[in-house]
């Protein structure tokens, strides 16, 4: 088993604002949040990971992570997991069709996010906080447009 780092966390992770959102409504998976930036602290940010075609995902509180699988504050592809090889034994029509691959990120205060998912993107940022209740408004919304 080994990762590769795919994207990098803008800041700090203990540059959130607040805890992160994570909205799991079936197929597609966010993680949402609002952080500032050391160099301008009085600005809020928004942004968020929509991960797609969700076949499963794991989460570990902080407390109960035993590995952070090179993922602090990083998205990260797992390699040769064992939990993707679990999964295409289960079902190999399902994994084979979506391609999933294992991706997890770890946020400060947050913990470990784990995917096994087809591929994920990085919506764009925002300035301000999060303005709509995202649960009531996911079946409506283009993904692009998630933060407005």
């Amino acid at each position: 088993m080994s990762e590769r780092v795919l994207w990098e966390f803008p800041v700090p992770s203990t540059n959130l604002c607040s805890n992160i959102r994570f909205v799991f409504p079936g197929a597609d998976a966010w993680i949402l949040y609002e952080y500032f930036d050391y160099d301008d602290p009085d600005i809020v940010y928004n942004s968020g990971i929509q991960f797609y075609n969700v076949q499963a995902h794991r989460h570990s509180n902080e407390k109960f992570t035993s590995s952070l699988l090179g993922a602090y504050d990083a998205i990260v592809e797992i390699n040769d997991s064992d939990w993707i090889e679990h999964l295409t034994k289960l079902n190999p029509k399902i994994a084979g069709f979506w391609a999933i691959r294992h991706y997890a990120i770890y946020l400060d205060s947050n913990g470990l996010f784990e995917f096994a998912a087809s591929r994920f993107e990085i919506l764009r940022v925002l300035e301000g906080k999060l303005k709509w209740n995202f649960l009531s408004e996911v079946e409506n919304i283009d993904s692009k447009d998630v933060m407005k």
